[in-house]
């Protein structure tokens, strides 16, 4: 419950923002008068009471919403993974907290939902996300799940690490020959490849903290690994560059809708902050670096369905400076990408056509157009549907380093959350408008 006192500090403190933002924009202002309104409408998608929904990932047709909903009973409120049919409305629970155990050596231990957001393939047919193990042993996202939107076919994933393997992991201290923790994750289009990002060991020693990557065939549930060091029995080794995914550079992860191209920042020589973002093959698993910055700060990445166009967001000081950039997955072609209206052009998503980046200016909804350069309002306090209260209509929190999907793969569809009248809490909506 809100107190007045608290209700007034809030209100005060929206009113002077909204304030500033006005006077800041006041010349861009005029820009935006200028910009295409693209028609659309937002619906709401969730009404979950007392409850909080949040987390949303679209599927690349539209068509199906899947979203971690924290459900208010006692006070460790549990949390589910549910989907939505967005045609007729039907929800399938997929999973709730407590309800199942971990493998070996945890057997004993519960499962509870991951700190990373659920993610959904482009037919909306496969959903996964991370569990973490709970008491006694309390390990964050360490498993990864997978599983049909009926609720059929659920499978439990370890991953073991290649160089622990014959090895005595008692005279190391290791509790476990496992990665400790799934940093990141990425699902094909057709839910039949899934890409990892993982980091640590289960040994107190530490060794240092490794990290790599391993990809999986859902069909064969065959596990690869393309990027890991190798354990001397002292110390973790890397035997060449690139190496140590997911340290700075690294952050960035994501993978083509047709499976073929993964994308991540690796340490590119043996600065200690030279990185550059890297594609490797599913197929060949050949690894190639597309660019040139020498530098730790890729944030964020995303890239096409076909596995041609990357883009991503750079917060350091090479090049241009902060911003998005847009690159083909051979490494030419990069470009800057900049705003008429704002400073700068903050990538939130990419439409799986690879022609639509989705930003926000101030709290106004942007899509920039990378065949032609042009910026449109996909939506504003002017949309139908739109709902303003203390906390504007917005997108979707997403952790840092983590590439949403809340955009279609024409771009036509985007997922917003905002509260209705009478919430404190967000709801999810759906935003539909016209790209012509």
């Amino acid at each position: 419950m809100i107190t007045i006192k608290k209700y007034i500090q809030i209100t005060a403190a929206v009113s002077l923002f909204w304030m500033l933002s006005s006077f800041i924009t006041a010349n861009a202002q005029i820009n935006m008068n200028e910009l295409k309104q693209l028609r659309g409408e937002i619906k709401r998608l969730t009404f979950s009471g007392n409850n909080i929904a949040h987390y949303p990932c679209l599927s690349s047709n539209g068509r199906w919403m899947l979203y971690t909903i924290e459900i208010k009973d006692g006070e460790e409120p549990p949390k589910a993974i549910r989907i939505m049919n967005l045609e007729n409305g039907k929800e399938t629970e997929l999973f709730r907290d407590g309800k199942r155990k971990a493998l070996a050596p945890y057997e004993n231990a519960f499962l509870y939902i991951g700190s990373k957001p659920p993610v959904l393939s482009g037919n909306g047919q496969v959903a996964v996300f991370s569990l973490s193990v709970g008491e006694p042993f309390h390990i964050l996202d360490h498993y990864l799940a997978v599983i049909k939107n009926d609720g059929s076919d659920f499978w439990l994933i370890n991953f073991p690490i290649d160089a622990l393997a014959e090895r005595d992991l008692r005279s190391f201290e290791f509790t476990g020959k496992d990665w400790e923790r799934l940093s990141n994750y990425a699902v094909s289009g057709d839910g039949s490849r899934i890409a990892c990002a993982l980091k640590g060991h289960l040994g107190p020693r530490r060794y240092g903290n490794p990290s790599g990557i391993v990809l999986i065939d859902a069909k064969s549930r065959q596990k690869r690994t393309t990027l890991a060091p190798e354990f001397n029995g002292k110390e973790w080794e890397w035997s060449s560059f690139p190496r140590r995914p997911l340290t700075g550079g690294g952050w960035a992860f994501c993978m083509s809708g047709n499976g073929q191209k993964i994308v991540f920042g690796a340490q590119s020589s043996s600065e200690k902050i030279d990185y550059d973002l890297y594609v490797t093959d599913w197929e060949d698993l050949e690894i190639k670096k597309i660019t040139d910055f020498h530098d730790r700060w890729f944030s964020l990445a995303d890239i096409s369905y076909d596995g041609k166009k990357i883009v991503f967001f750079y917060n350091g000081s090479k090049k241009q400076g902060i911003g998005t950039y847009s690159i083909n997955s051979d490494g030419t072609g990069l470009e800057f990408q900049e705003s008429r209206v704002a400073a700068r052009v903050e990538l939130f998503d990419l439409s799986g056509n690879g022609q639509f980046i989705l930003f926000k200016h101030i709290y106004t909804g942007m899509i920039l157009d990378l065949h032609t350069g042009q910026e449109a309002v996909a939506f504003d306090e002017k949309t139908p549907g739109y709902l303003k209260g203390l906390i504007p209509m917005d997108f979707p929190r997403i952790p840092a380093f983590w590439a949403p999907k809340i955009m279609s793969h024409d771009g036509n569809r985007i997922l917003l959350v905002g509260p209705p009248q009478g919430k404190q809490t967000p709801e999810i909506y759906m935003l539909r408008i016209d790209m012509k």
